[in-house]
């Protein structure tokens, strides 16, 4: 009888994982065909078993160098030698992948399509990727001390997991259970979901952040480096905080984010309400943060009264947050000139067909005077608006907010001095 093993499905939806299946099968024929209902053609499968094994006995290279890189954490892994009695079938499952199309991975490029297969180690994955003193134990001792390590484990992936890249979003895990059996069923699983998240870093990183131990022709196994703490410190910090946002700007449209330049607006009445919604960045430079509006708008009408504003821009792939305040005033025509004749056509007309935020008896009373507007310059560039343009925000107080563990985030924030410069402070978060 085999004994059975957790399997975990995760999707990448272009900026996060997300866990779609955690489930446990005995057999290696229903891990097969399990596998081959439900992976895609770019898919990349983490075994937490030795794959390939050429000696017949004694520790491969791949574990010799596990044992050297990870033994202070207690994470050597365990030899593996055809002496054992489950070679056969992990390497058996690892052949079965092969004809499935699932090759090798250890010399994989980042982000590769295809399909691919690593050999993976839990124990020294998890000191690693949440920086930890030594492994979390779990698999043997007394049934509470099984239970209290799995705990722990439980709480580590979902506090930690969502915030390294890539990001794994996980709402709920199973909850732990204070019997044997059933103990046994979810330490299974939760040992798959780890699997499976290594198989996504080695695919998202390649060699930039992982170790590969040994290679295909010998055994190997794939590590992920140590995890710098997600933290931020003053010593990260560019003296000026623009460039500063520039930089985490970039990394946030490298992340996967679908619309990094989108950010809160806040104003205020001249009673004293305040209003916020979401625009679009469309530059930033030392003079300031620039998006644009039709001037008739509830927020054009604020800023007129009060131009003061503030803006947040939150890049939950990165557990990122920048919140700036500052002055407001309009850039010039042409600047408004130029940006307009970079919108699509469509967009164009929108501007001209949408008094913003004023009343309308219904959507055909919009869609008419795109038709009319469509008619009357077809074949010709449209204008700009007299009564649309840019504002420019100059900043006077910028934080820049970093996700950490037990809610103890990073709060950095520059503000401006009465001589002009900028001072920085952290805050308690």
């Amino acid at each position: 009888m085999n004994k059975p093993s957790g399997v975990a499905i995760l999707d990448w939806d272009g900026s996060k994982l997300r866990l779609a299946k955690l489930d446990r099968l005995a057999e290696p024929g229903d891990i097969l065909h399990w596998v081959a209902a439900e992976a895609g053609e770019d898919a990349g499968i983490g075994i937490d078993a030795p794959i390939v094994i050429p000696n017949e006995t004694g520790m491969r290279q791949a574990d010799r160098l596990a044992h050297s890189m990870y033994g202070k954490y207690h994470a050597g892994a365990y030899p593996a030698s055809r002496a054992r009695s489950f070679w056969q079938r992990t390497t058996g499952l690892s052949a079965s992948l092969l004809e499935l199309g699932f090759r090798h991975g250890d010399s994989a490029d980042p982000k590769c399509s295809g399909r691919f297969q690593i050999e993976v180690h839990p124990h020294a994955a998890t000191v690693q990727l949440f920086v930890l003193d030594q492994i979390v134990k779990y698999k043997r001792g007394l049934l509470a001390e099984r239970v209290t390590g799995l705990e722990r484990l439980r709480g580590l992936m979902l506090d930690r997991l969502p915030l390294l890249i890539p990001p794994l979003e996980l709402d709920r895990l199973p909850e732990i259970p204070q019997r044997g059996n059933e103990l046994k069923a979810v330490e299974d699983q939760l040992d798959a979901l780890l699997a499976a998240y290594i198989a996504a870093h080695w695919w998202y990183w390649g060699r930039e952040r992982n170790d590969v131990l040994g290679d295909s022709t010998v055994g190997y196994i794939v590590v992920p480096h140590r995890n710098a703490p997600v933290g931020l410190e003053e010593s990260d910090l560019d003296a000026d905080p623009v460039r500063q946002f520039q930089k985490w700007f970039e990394r946030a449209r490298a992340s996967g984010n679908r619309e990094p330049s989108a950010m809160t607006l806040a104003t205020t009445s001249p009673d004293g309400q305040p209003s916020a919604r979401m625009v679009l960045l469309r530059g930033v430079s030392e003079d300031g943060f620039v998006f644009f509006t039709n001037y008739r708008s509830r927020k054009a009408r604020e800023l007129a009264a009060n131009p003061k504003a503030a803006l947040v821009f939150f890049w939950p792939e990165l557990s990122r947050q920048v919140r700036i305040t500052g002055q407001v005033s309009k850039t010039t025509r042409e600047e408004s000139e130029a940006y307009f004749q970079t919108r699509p056509r469509g967009s164009q007309l929108g501007a001209w067909a949408s008094w913003q935020s004023s009343v309308i008896a219904g959507r055909e009373v919009l869609d008419a005077r795109v038709r009319k507007l469509e008619v009357r310059y077809d074949g010709k560039d449209l204008p700009t608006p007299k009564d649309w343009g840019g504002y420019r925000l100059r900043p006077d107080i910028i934080e820049f907010w970093q996700g950490r563990a037990d809610r103890l985030h990073d709060r950095l924030r520059y503000s401006k001095t009465a001589k002009g410069r900028w001072k920085i402070e952290r805050l308690a978060p």
